[in-house]
């Protein structure tokens, strides 16, 4: 069944993970301000500390409402010289699937021919050969459509380190075994990075599935994956989480970072979090968003590089978001890759567009690109603009891996 992953839909769970009469908020904290001094400020307001986000200069804080009303306590902590910004560490729904199509009864051809209007005709996707020994059947619509395949001689992206920010990796997964090398889940730090969901291990199958002759091959099929959970069974988590997991990429020294995730407002918590993580030399991938709007966040930010969808028909996909923010526009739609438990399946999205763009980033770094910076030049190189497209539709267009290799 094909599914519509409509991510930055910034959709809310009805509970937060603790009980209704207590909530959890990020502390934001004024640089030079000791961690005595903060558990200080955090004595005079009545909460405590339940997670450190030092790398960020935060914390996480529980307040009871028993204690005091929440508005009391956000009023109270940002009046506090230490204090830089609070924010709920709201518990949400990034992943919103839309409702499946299929039961919808289908008019009759005579009435939809009647109300089509006239339309030029769209020019058809470019067609790549496949090299030697690699069968058609393993290799998606999308991955030719990046001209992978072509870059493989070269480079199948060794020794790269990709995290998949998102839902976890089912790393039993035929097609991502041998390519997993680790992970972390921000969620319970004491369970593996396990993929409850599907939607993490679709995304990885398209940035790093294994050449092996079965299943769907990635466009970076040697890439190193490394799955940070930072999203449940439902596609929830908490902004911390999230930033967590940023932080995890950045202190383990990943490559590339992709974050098939978001939201439609930013967040200056998110914004410290992309800046520690391209500090530290990782490249970070995100969904420009599926509400056919303006792109979301953390995708938004310049610190990200922002990914619209192409459909097959070298159009942008409708549920696109799109805008100056955009930077490239890679295939979203009918995408096949992995899910949990060995199987397959077909999905759309932003979500889907952004791996292909993460698997051309890893590409790009095993060719020598360090860095967001690096990565977003030798991306732009290799971009092809799609005749019929506007920039803010397509960025700069779909990158061709046969020119990163050049």
């Amino acid at each position: 069944m094909k599914k519509l992953f409509a991510v930055l839909a910034f959709a809310f769970l009805a509970a937060a993970p603790a009980a209704a009469s207590v909530k959890r908020y990020l502390v934001g904290f004024r640089e030079g301000t000791t961690p005595a001094q903060q558990a200080a400020a955090l004595k005079s307001l009545g909460a405590v500390e339940v997670d450190g986000l030092s790398e960020i200069g935060a914390l996480v804080a529980e307040i009871s409402e028993g204690a005091q009303s929440f508005q009391t306590f956000e009023a109270q902590a940002q009046a506090l010289p230490e204090v830089m910004e609070v924010q709920e560490d709201i518990y949400r729904n990034w992943l919103l699937e839309a409702p499946s199509f299929q039961a919808t009864p289908f008019p009759s051809l005579g009435s939809v021919r009647a109300l089509l209007p006239k339309f030029p005709k769209v020019a058809a996707r470019p067609v790549y050969p496949l090299p030697d020994g690699v069968d058609a059947a393993e290799v998606p619509w999308g991955i030719a459509r990046v001209d992978a395949p072509a870059a493989w001689a070269v480079t199948k992206g060794e020794g790269v380190k990709v995290a998949v920010i998102d839902t976890g990796i089912d790393c039993g997964h035929p097609d991502l075994k041998a390519n997993c090398a680790g992970g972390y889940n921000a969620l319970d730090s004491s369970k593996p990075a396990m993929d409850d969901n599907e939607h993490g291990t679709h995304v990885a199958g398209t940035i790093a599935g294994v050449l092996n002759g079965t299943g769907v091959v990635g466009v970076a099929p040697k890439a190193r994956l490394y799955a940070v959970k930072v999203l449940d069974k439902d596609g929830a988590g908490g902004l911390s989480s999230i930033i967590k997991g940023l932080i995890w990429a950045g202190k383990n020294k990943m490559d590339v970072a992709n974050m098939s995730l978001g939201a439609p407002m930013g967040t200056i918590f998110m914004r410290a979090a992309l800046k520690y993580a391209q500090m530290k030399g990782v490249a970070v991938i995100a969904a420009a968003g599926n509400d056919g709007g303006t792109v979301n966040y953390p995708a938004a930010y310049p610190e990200a590089i922002a990914v619209s969808a192409l459909d097959k028909d070298e159009t942008i996909a409708k549920f696109s978001s799109r805008g100056r923010k955009v930077e490239f526009i890679a295939p979203g739609v009918d995408v096949k890759s992995s899910i949990p438990g060995g199987g397959y399946d077909n999905f759309a999205g932003t979500s889907m567009a952004t791996p292909h763009m993460t698997g051309l980033a890893a590409l790009a770094v095993a060719r020598g690109a360090h860095g967001l910076a690096q990565v977003r030049s030798a991306l732009k190189r290799a971009a092809k603009p799609v005749p019929g497209l506007k920039p803010e539709e397509q960025g700069g267009g779909v990158v061709d891996a046969a020119a990163l290799m050049r």
